[in-house]
């Protein structure tokens, strides 16, 4: 199967891969309890090769394409450390997956217990493939230490998936049954190309081009309880609307609220969020971990935050159409087209270009199908308890906020990833928390 060609949108984000804001994402497992040094290290060893793209580098191969070729004897180890009380995640950088693997694994000492962070390059996986590694280094380590459960078994993976995994969905008879509905796609297509999104500041900050921030990567998290985000589903639910729908309203809402506050540009300015779906179907549960997703774009103007019931209303049609055309797909297809033309899809990702003002991912239920016991919701592995699970998704030039929600144990929480060099701390911390009031304020207005 190796050397494997790069699908469109991982070439994308290849292109999209500076020195300045890496093309990498961390998954976080936080444990009560420490865990055993023998047993993560021989788990780790035995998820590299079941999830080949860990193990993977990109290089050119004779036409100039890019293609991960597998390095069978690579295994980097984890790395163990303690906890920097000035900082949740450790210092990281650009992953040089053309000269190695970018893959790296911290166990990191807080006190109470281990952090487990995964860095992966965004190349070889999106949240859900980090999140099926996560899985197995779990299972993996329960096994080790005897507290899994008799049907506590690494999943099968099917290696031979991943050269679908671009489009998995998508053979060439369904895509002929669904051409005439991408016609649609092309008044989204030209609304994308005649607006002009702005920054989350209002203007594009200046950077140095040359390393990330030092304090990369800069996650804020906030958490809804377990009772509010029941109620959460059940107001969905009554405004006809899904959780995703009503997170993406309330998330406009807040940025709107947030901009005005801070006398950030006007109500005109075209606010763009980007909003990765997940392209695999039920039958790639066995697909090894792999960056199977694509991405649609909803934009919208301070103004139209005037009438929430309105903006819901417009965000569900058009989450909605995108699903019933299969809209996701209209993304891939003009990046197979760019790659055709000159200057190739490394004129898709000019720096200078702002091409969202955030980002919105919403992963769903972390874990959900792990077969291990709970406590109150919380995985046990063995010796240890998993007390929390988080996302970090990866910056570009100009994007300096991007949301990842997610629900862990009954709870939301939601991850704000921040450029620092454009967002200080505070206001950072500001827009988190104007986004959760916000989510409140929908919760007792449901009521």
């Amino acid at each position: 199967m190796f050397p494997l060609p790069l699908t469109c949108f991982e070439e994308y984000m290849l292109c999209d891969d500076r020195l300045s804001h890496p093309m990498v994402g961390f998954g976080r497992l936080r444990f009560s309890g420490h865990l055993d040094r023998n047993a993560l290290e021989a788990a780790f060893s035995e998820a590299l090769p079941r999830h080949v793209l860990l193990r993977c580098s990109i290089q050119r191969n004779r036409r100039g394409r890019p293609v991960w070729i597998e390095h069978t004897d690579w295994n980097p180890g984890v790395e163990w450390c303690t906890a920097n009380g000035e900082r949740e995640f450790p210092q990281s950088s650009r992953a040089d997956i053309g000269n190695a693997p970018g893959t790296r694994l911290w166990a990191i000492d807080r006190g109470p217990g281990h952090d487990l962070i995964l860095q992966v390059h965004h190349c070889a996986a999106d949240a859900t493939g980090i999140s099926q590694v996560m899985e197995d280094l779990l299972i993996g380590y329960a096994l080790r230490r005897g507290g899994a459960p008799d049907v506590a078994v690494l999943p099968p993976m099917d290696t031979q998936r991943l050269q679908r995994r671009g489009t998995p969905g998508l053979t060439p008879l369904r895509w002929l049954g669904m051409a005439h509905r991408q016609a649609v796609g092309l008044l989204g297509v030209r609304e994308f190309l005649s607006r002009r999104p702005v920054p989350l500041m209002g203007t594009k900050v200046p950077f140095d081009e040359s390393s990330p921030p030092e304090s990369f990567p800069c996650p804020r998290i906030v958490e809804l309880e377990a009772e509010e985000t029941g109620r959460l589903l059940a107001v969905a639910k009554t405004l006809g609307a899904t959780v995703n729908d009503l997170l993406m309203r309330d998330l406009f809402l807040a940025l709107t609220a947030w901009r005005a506050e801070l006398s950030l540009g006007s109500d005109q300015d075209w606010l763009r969020v980007t909003v990765p779906m997940n392209l695999r179907t039920p039958a790639d549960v066995c697909m090894p971990m792999a960056n199977s997703v694509s991405m649609v774009f909803a934009d919208r103007r301070g103004m139209d935050a005037s009438d929430p019931s309105i903006l819901l209303d417009g965000i569900c049609r058009q989450m909605n159409l995108i699903k019933k055309c299969r809209l996701q797909y209209t993304f891939l297809a003009s990046l197979a087209a760019a790659r055709r033309l000159p200057g190739g899809l490394a004129s898709r990702t000019r720096a200078e270009v702002v091409q969202s003002t955030s980002c919105f991912s919403n992963i769903g239920v972390a874990l959900a199908r792990t077969p291990l016991p709970r406590r109150e919701g919380r995985l046990v592995a063995g010796d240890v308890e998993l007390e929390s699970v988080d996302f970090v998704i990866p910056l570009r030039p100009h994007l300096h906020g991007a949301f990842c929600a997610y629900t862990y144990a009954g709870r939301l929480r939601i991850l704000l990833h921040h450029d620092p060099r454009a967002m200080a701390d505070d206001l950072a911390e500001g827009l988190l928390d104007r986004f959760l009031r916000q989510i409140r304020q929908t919760l007792a207005a449901g009521r």
